[in-house]
Order: C-alpha cells, then structure tokens, then sequence
C-alpha cells in the first residue's frame, strides 16, 4: 500500500472528525481577513476627514466581535485537532501492538524492545502531525486564495510583484524536502538505537556489575547519544531553523516591496493609506500559508519516513494495510465499519472434551533441536506430565501446541476439530498458561492476578487459596495491595509461580497448562497446590517432580524431539528408561 492511499485509509477511519476538522480551519483562516477590510476602511475615512464619527466607532466594534469570533472558532479548532491527532496515532499505536500480541509469543520482535517503544511514541506522533498540519494548510490556503482575489481586485501589478520572493523561497524548500526525509530517518534511527540501548541496558544490570563493565556501558550509552545529537541537529536545521528563516525574510522582503511600490502609487493616486495597511496584512497571511504548505510537505516526508520505520516493526508478514485497519481507536467510531473485536472462541466457551495433538513437528533454526512428530491426547479431568531431560523439547511442545510457536507439520483438535489458530484459541476462557519465568507488573499482588479482570473478593480468594498462596499474602505488609516491584522483585522464586498460578485459576479455563511450575516450590507446596486442582479442570503440565509424576493420569516421556514412552507412572517406569533416571535423580532443569 502507498503511503498516500495509507493515509487516506486513515482519514476514511473517522470521515466526520476530518470534515468537522476542515469546516473549523475554514472558519478559523477566514475570520482573520475581515479585520484588514475594515482597518482599510477605517484609514481611508480618516484620510478624508481625519474625525472620528459614528461609522469608525461602528468598525472598531465590528473589529471587537470579529475577535471573539475568531477566538471562539480558534479554540475550537484546537480542541477538534487533538482529536484528530489523538484518533491517527491511536490506531497506529492500537494496530502495532495488536500485531505485536498475535504473533506467537516465542518469536521475538524484528526489532529491539525498545526500539519498537520509541516507534510506538515518536513515529506515531510524527504521522498525526502530519495530518494537523495538512488540515491548516487547507484552512490556510482558502485564506491565502481569498486574500490574493481582493489583492488582485485592487492592484494586480502590485499583488503580482510581491509574489516573486515567495516563489524562489518556495523553490528552495522543495530542493530541499528529500534532504529533510533523510535527515528525520536517520535522526528517528539513531533514537531508536538509544532506546533499545537502554532496554538491553536495564535487562542485564546484574550482567553489568557482575561483569565490572559500568565505564563501558556509559561510554557506549554516550558515543549513541552524541551520534543521536548529531543527527537530530542536522534534522531539527533543515525543519526548522532553515525553514522559518527563509520564510521569515521572504515575508520581510514582501512587506519591503509593498512599501516601494506603494510610495510611489500613493503619491500617483492609485493606492490609498488603507489599501497599504491590507496588502501588508495580507501579505502575511499569504506568507503564512506558503510557510505552512513547505512545512506540511517536510512532514510529509517524515511521516512516509515514520511510516516505513512503523511496518519494520510489525511481525514479520505485516504490511502499512495492518497498521490502518479499521478499528475503534478514538471516541468516534469509523463511520460503515464496525470496530474490530475479539475473535468468537475468545468470548463463547467450548468445554473441553478431548485435546487431540497429531504429529506436531517444530524444528528450531540453525540448531536442529524441538520436537518432531508428536502425537498425544488429554481428556477431560485428566492430568498429563510431559517430562524428559535437558534438550529434550518440552517446552517446546508446548509452545507449539498453543501455537505459540508455529507447527510445522501436523494439527491440533479441540473435541475433534482442528484449531486452524492456535495462539488465538488458547486463551481464557478455553486456557490458561503459566511460561517457566512468569512475568509479573510492577503492581500489587491483587492487579497481578485480577489484570482488569472484574469478578468478586470470594472468586479471588478462591484461587489464592487454590495456588497455596494464603500464608504468603498474609505475610506481606500490605496483603493483596502489597506492591511487588518490577518482575515481582519483593517476592520469592516461588510465590512468583504461585502468584501466575493464581491469576490461570481465577479465569477458571478449561485446560491448565504449566511449564514447570513448581520448579521453585517445596515438595509439601508442590502436592498441596496439585491437590486443590479441581477434578474436572484438565492439565497439562511440564514437570520432572515425582510430586507431579505421583498426580498425573498419563506421562509422555519426550528424548530428543520424540516420545520414546506415555502411559501411567507404572508403565512408563517399567518401559522408559529416560523415566527411570528421571524417577531415581529428578534431574533438574
């Protein structure tokens, strides 16, 4: 898609916004050329008879309403575009991140996390403010046409000699426009790379001090910034200061060329005192607009820039069409299209009958490693184990299942029929999933479980006492209102699974799957917490606990990508000897 068709996507999003948005400009530019009309007329009345009479005082009350007039009108203006700006970079933002959300979760961004945050602020911003401007260009241009017709009607040589110096001004922007795009890409490249510098940075604070590189890290983290000054300054030289130089003196040498000619036109009677004071005032208003269309088209080529560097970002697949889709980004919705919504499996529950997997195959790139050719299936209730060594594809087969990594050969059925996308079906009400390292906010511990879920004190209490996580709660300062800092920084390896345990229970899915999740438990937590599981809530569950292995109903025992034994404990002690060691060591992860 073009970046121009882009755009106009996004104007079709919200069309009455845009178009009150243009009536406002109108208004808002039009109102200003009255005032010189009637200082015009003013002058001239004063010319002849040089006393102030009732019609002046008439004009100068004129001049009074026009100016609230023109404020009101300005004021809202302004609010209607932020709404504007506000609607545009919302469904940029809202766009990338839904397509951040639905790509499988194992697959990392194209770029850096923080990269992908500064585009997500900065770039956004930069194509909004694209469309501000180009909506006071149309509201400006009326003016400037309006006020080069009453100019015209009044003295056509002078009108036409006034527009020589912002002509070759406007020459000069145009030279220059490709230079601005470049410049803002590279400036908007070198914000990036400090963004995603930093990202790194604060992810591996622990790697720094232990490593004693502290100099190091400063003195990279100073050699991007200086490399984003420099180019930020070239960028912010050619946008603004040669831009509004040039068009501040093309306005000066205007007024200079009105001021000649008119002298000599006075003195043959062909310009009047108030015929001067309108050309200078709208001289300005025209100067104006010449000054905002060369900006508009800057800004332009940087949101074509910013554009480009928003589709870099996207999952890879994902194309500008993304980006602009519809959807309720703002207070107004697009106007013949609905906001786009969940899809169905995530608001209408299937119970579970049976998870049928069928010859998944997912092979990792360039190591060789995954899992190849996995069948198994879990009934309702049942409680499966996968289990195997070190390497050996447990997780990811998970992953897979869920689809959050991408199967490359065989299906996955929910109560016979196939899951055609997984990463969207596997999801509450039909599961939950708790990863190896949980992740949790930098919230209290009641946020962390509910994340905006609405359901009541009683249902919470519920799962905190499902995830064995009473005793804790009660020891924190502050209950379920204790903040836990980033990642869950206050508590323990193991009260942070409980607490991701906790938030699975609370949405009460049909399937529950854990990757090992009681890594960091003690053995009497660890069957005390598989204990409460409800008897109908069918698991799937990673472990290598005899805990685990005691509880469940089948266990697949994976070796190297591929099930070499499932059945019960008893059977697969007997068959397997990858579970015999596993039984006698409870190796480790």
């Amino acid at each position: 898609m073009k970046p121009m068709h882009a755009f106009w996507a996004l104007v079709r999003m919200a069309p009455g916004l845009y178009t009150r948005d243009v009536l406002l400009q109108l208004l808002r530019s039009a109102i200003p050329l009255l005032p010189a009309l009637i200082v015009r007329q003013a002058f001239d009345r004063l010319s002849d008879d040089a006393e102030l009479t009732a019609g002046l005082w008439a004009l100068f009350a004129l001049l009074v309403g026009i100016a609230l007039a023109r404020v009101t009108f300005l004021l809202m203006s302004v609010a209607t575009d932020a709404k504007v700006e506000s609607s545009s970079s919302a469904l940029l933002m809202r766009n990338l991140f839904a397509k951040a959300l639905a790509k499988p979760g194992s697959i990392p961004l194209r770029q850096p996390v923080g990269d992908v945050i500064s585009r997500l602020s900065a770039d956004t911003a930069a194509v909004s403010d694209m469309f501000v401007y180009t909506l006071m260009v149309i509201g400006s241009g009326v003016q400037a046409l309006l006020a080069v017709i009453v100019m015209l009607a009044i003295d056509p040589l002078v009108t036409l000699v006034v527009f020589g110096p912002l002509a070759v001004a406007g020459v000069l922007i145009n030279m220059v426009s490709t230079r601005i795009k470049n410049y803002h890409r590279e400036s908007r490249r070198a914000a990036g790379e400090v963004s995603a510098y930093l990202g790194e940075v604060f992810n591996g604070i622990q790697a720094i001090q232990v490593a004693g590189v502290q100099p190091r890290v400063i003195e990279r983290f100073t050699e991007l910034n200086d490399a984003r000054r420099q180019r930020t300054l070239k960028s912010r030289l050619f946008t603004e200061v040669f831009m509004v130089s040039v068009w501040t003196n093309t306005s000066n040498i205007g007024v200079g060329v009105v001021l000649i000619l008119a002298a000599q036109r006075i003195q043959d009677g062909a310009f009047t005192v108030g015929d001067l004071a309108l050309f200078v005032a709208y001289l300005g208003w025209i100067a104006d607009f010449t000054a905002l269309f060369s900006q508009n088209l800057a800004l332009y080529k940087q949101a074509v820039a910013s554009l480009n560097r928003l589709e870099e970002a996207l999952p890879d697949g994902g194309t500008v069409r993304d980006l602009v889709a519809p959807a309720a980004a703002s207070g107004e919705e697009a106007e013949g299209e609905k906001p786009e919504k969940g899809t169905a499996v995530r608001a209408t529950r299937s119970e579970l009958k049976s998870l049928q997997v069928d010859g998944v195959t997912y092979v990792h790139s360039p190591a060789g490693k995954g899992v190849k050719d996995v069948s198994f299936h879990v009934e309702r209730g049942a409680f499966v184990v996968v289990t195997g060594r070190v390497g050996s594809g447990k997780s990811t087969l998970l992953r897979t299942v869920l689809g959050l990594l991408p199967a490359q050969t065989g299906a996955v059925r929910w109560n016979g029929e196939e899951v055609h996308r997984p990463e969207e079906f596997f999801v509450p009400p039909h599961c939950a999933y708790t990863p190896q390292i949980p992740r949790l906010c930098s919230e209290t511990v009641a946020e962390n479980i509910r994340m905006g879920l609405g359901v009541s004190d009683e249902r919470e209490a519920a799962a905190v006492w499902q995830a064995v996580l009473g005793r804790d709660i009660e020891q924190l300062e502050h209950g379920l209102a204790t903040v836990i800092g980033p990642k869950g920084a206050k508590l323990s390896g193991g009260q942070v699974q409980r607490v991701a345990a906790a938030r699975m229970f609370l949405r009460e899915p049909e399937l529950l799957v854990f990757d090992d999740l009681s890594s960091a438990l003690d053995v009497d937590t660890e069957r005390e917490l598989w204990k409460r599981l409800p008897e109908h809530r069918s698991c799937l569950v990673v472990s290598h606990r005899r805990a685990a292995f005691e509880r469940a109903d089948r266990i697949i025992v994976l070796k190297d990508g591929c099930i070499e034994s499932q059945g019960t404990l008893p059977e697969v002690l007997c068959t397997s000897s990858e579970m015999s060691y596993l039984w006698r060591h409870e190796v480790t992860k």
